[in-house]
């Protein structure tokens, strides 16, 4: 069955002082607009933006919203087609365009944003400026709105964290071959293994996935030291999955970016909408909640 990988990347938004709970009563200001049916466009860089579906709800007696961000090319006419090859024309009219979803998720205890990285989608970039001129649209705040700044979460802990794991259950990366196997140094040799293999295939790039109930933490842990090593120019991905207590926490071990994935299943008949969008994110947000607390809240406790 095929697979989609919804990948979100955490976010910190900073109110200025005086103007605490704004994100959160400006997200309840378009809950409501919404619920009578209607939307706020927003415009940033040539296209419009606005939030077109929201939920508001709770985790640990604690509000959070989860939503959709759409972004409307009105310069662009929209095609689709089936398999018999037919084309159908869509979006022809001057206020008309294509649409890309976006998911989010906020946390107003944390002040985190969690957004989903969509080709074609909202980038963090747009997101700030969409905020901000949101905010200020609808006149819940007026003055001071260029000092709402979001910026990328980093997750500095991360190596450490997955060093001292409790459990690692899964450990997935890959590589693309090196033009000349003997250019690797001799410190790179455990590697050639994989790369041999690869090479006798004849593949130009190979994808590794270990999964157990429990791995052996230091044998996977030199492993992950061994291909940190070879750097950018071979790894393009390298991830593992570990559970620190009782939380299971997907890590990305080559950026520094706070992020986590959900695989979500398509078929013919099930199709990414936007409740598959905002149930990802949702279950992404909801898995590092505990850790966002830990993380802002100096005791990891609600108050």
């Amino acid at each position: 069955m095929p697979t989609k990988r919804v990948t979100c990347t955490f976010f910190n938004i900073s109110e200025p002082s005086k103007l605490k709970g704004k994100i959160n009563e400006l997200l309840e200001n378009q809950y409501a607009l919404i619920q009578s049916k209607k939307v706020h466009n927003v415009e940033v860089a040539g296209v419009y933006l606005r939030i077109s579906f929201l939920r508001k709800e709770s985790v640990n007696q604690n509000n959070y919203w989860i939503g959709v961000i759409e972004r409307l090319d009105t310069t662009l006419q929209g095609e689709a087609s089936n398999l018999d090859g037919v084309r159908i024309e869509y979006a022809t009219g001057a206020d008309e365009g294509p649409i890309v979803n976006t998911g989010f998720a906020y946390y107003p205890l944390t002040n985190t944003f969690v957004l989903h990285r969509k080709i074609g989608g909202v980038n963090d970039d747009k997101l700030g400026i969409f905020i901000r001129k949101l905010i200020r649209q609808t006149n819940i705040v007026s003055e001071g709105f260029t000092q709402f700044k979001l910026s990328i979460l980093p997750d500095l802990t991360k190596i450490d964290r997955f060093k001292n794991a409790a459990r690692i259950k899964q450990l997935e990366y890959s590589f693309k071959m090196p033009e000349n196997l003997k250019s690797l140094k001799s410190e790179k040799r455990s590697i050639l293994g994989d790369m041999h293999l690869a090479n006798t295939l004849g593949g130009d790039t190979m994808r590794v996935v270990v999964r157990a109930d429990s791995l052996d933490v230091s044998k996977v842990t030199q492993k992950v030291d061994e291909l940190l090593k070879l750097g950018g120019d071979f790894i393009s991905s390298l991830r593992a999955t570990t559970e620190h207590n009782g939380i299971e926490e997907p890590l990305d071990l080559l950026t520094e970016k706070f992020s986590d994935y959900e695989d979500v299943y398509l078929k013919k008949g099930n199709k990414e909408t936007v409740d598959v969008i905002m149930d990802a994110t949702k279950t992404i947000f909801l898995r590092q909640e505990a850790l966002l607390k830990k993380m802002y809240l100096s005791d990891g406790s609600d108050e």
